[in-house]
């Protein structure tokens, strides 16, 4: 049996930054895969470097900021975001809701006047805060903007309805433009830098996993293909698929917290038991392609609410990076979002998609895919259902009792960017530096 102060279940960026935020001789870290990252490795395929779809780099914590800068320095270029959205047959700015110029003239005015007709109501009334997505979205934009972009993107990119949904989620990811920018680009003149993502950062050569590799070089002992097969709370140890055992003083997890809870053997209280099969999330089949040709898609990414296609995005990385693909040629990702529990027929849908590419104008029939790869997140995005809110709370607070920190985008079992990820990451090391000074305390006492 192995043994060590600190084990840190995953090497995506939340575990690397956790296991280099505390001492490497007190500290293992076990990653199921071959190779650290988890979804910021980057593959390369012909000569094209493809990330797990998107992954574009935001900084604004400083202490983050320096920690990357430090580690890869003059490594990252900064980059203006241009992503579109392409619904009615035209290209439109990003958000939505302020760029609705070219768009048919009855769909401007229904987004336009639906969004003043909101913002009076709430002046009027002040309105109580909205119980879920759909009452969020129609009291904050209107029908017009909810009916022609918010409503259709989300229900194809979370599979769900959006009344299933809440709406603590979205003071940070949906941008709320004012009065003014709503007109603007209503009448053409482009409002650009809502978001929480108006520039970012990206290397100048290779793909996203310089980062993971920098950070394993500031890690203790990292074993790849250590698979979990169970975690007994109570005794404090894991079970690996090979077998062997690790004992532990204290764990930090950045599995899904909904394959955390299943491989929970015993398990130690019933709400945990409770949550199991409970906590939802899609799936993104993500297809790679190269094509032999330069320029093949308008910005850095398209948003497509409208269901006749299948994807809800596509990006190109050659747009912001001449580091990724040969000379003369685009890469491409391709997000299509499935709910876990439905079959998924790979080559139809691959054949849909490419037969979709070639209709919306991004593909010629003469254009030759060069290079591709088909990459299955599981899971892609939680979907942030009303039992979530209720449950997860309670769920955190018990893994805490038993020394553990559920942390990352899936161990917090949320939305977060890569900077989130590497921000959970070190606060988790510190909660243990900071549990570790308060039982010294008591003991000296």
């Amino acid at each position: 049996m192995t043994s060590t102060k600190n084990l840190i279940l995953g090497a995506g960026l939340a575990g690397l930054s956790a296991a280099a935020s505390l001492p490497r001789d007190e500290t293992l870290v076990l990653e199921r895969e071959a190779e650290v990252g988890g979804l910021c490795r980057s593959r390369m395929v012909d000569g094209f470097t493809f990330d797990c779809t998107g992954h574009l780099l935001h900084l604004r914590d400083p202490e983050i900021r320096e920690m990357v800068h430090s580690m890869l320095p003059r490594t990252f270029q900064s980059v203006e975001r241009r992503s579109l959205i392409y619904s009615k047959g035209v290209y439109t700015g990003y958000p939505f809701q302020a760029n609705t110029h070219g768009l048919p003239p009855e769909v401007v005015r229904e987004c336009v006047v639906g969004f003043v007709e909101s913002l009076l109501r709430r002046q009027g009334e002040g309105a109580a805060p909205a119980e879920n997505f759909h009452d969020w979205v129609l009291d904050t934009f209107g029908p017009g903007i909810a009916r022609h972009f918010m409503f259709p993107y989300n229900e194809k990119l979370y599979q769900v309805r959006p009344t299933e949904m809440e709406c603590g989620w979205v003071s940070w990811s949906i941008p709320r433009p004012s009065l003014d920018e709503v007109i603007r680009g209503s009448l053409g003149l482009e409002v650009k830098g809502l978001g929480y993502n108006p520039r970012f950062l990206y290397p100048h050569q290779g793909g996203i996993h310089v980062i993971p590799r920098a950070l394993q070089t500031r890690c203790g002992e990292i074993r790849l293909g250590a698979a979990v097969r169970s975690v007994d709370l109570t005794a404090r140890r894991v079970n690996l698929e090979s077998g062997e055992t690790v004992s532990y003083e204290r764990l930090i997890s950045t599995l899904p917290l909904d394959g955390f809870l299943d491989r929970l053997d015993p398990l130690p209280e019933p709400t945990l038991g409770k949550a199991r099969g409970r906590l939802r999330a899609v799936r993104v089949v993500n297809f790679n392609l190269g094509v032999d040709r330069e320029g093949v898609l308008r910005g850095h990414w398209v948003y497509f609410p409208e269901a006749e296609f299948p994807f809800y995005r596509v990006g190109s990385p050659t747009n912001y990076s001449s580091g990724v693909a040969p000379k003369g040629c685009s890469s491409l990702y391709v997000e299509v979002a499935r709910r876990r529990e439905d079959p998924v027929d790979f080559a139809a849908l691959e054949a849909e998609v490419l037969e979709a590419l070639q209709r919306v104008g991004i593909l010629r029939a003469s254009d030759r895919i060069v290079a591709q790869e088909m990459i299955l997140l599981e899971p892609a995005y939680v979907i942030y259902d009303h039992f979530r809110r209720q449950a997860l709370p309670s769920i955190h607070r018990i893994l805490e009792r038993y020394g553990v920190v559920s942390t990352g985008r899936f161990g917090s079992w949320e939305y977060g960017s890569m900077e989130s990820a590497l921000r959970q990451g070190r606060d988790a090391a510190r909660r243990l530096a900071e549990g570790e000074k308060r039982a010294a305390g008591g003991r000296r006492g």
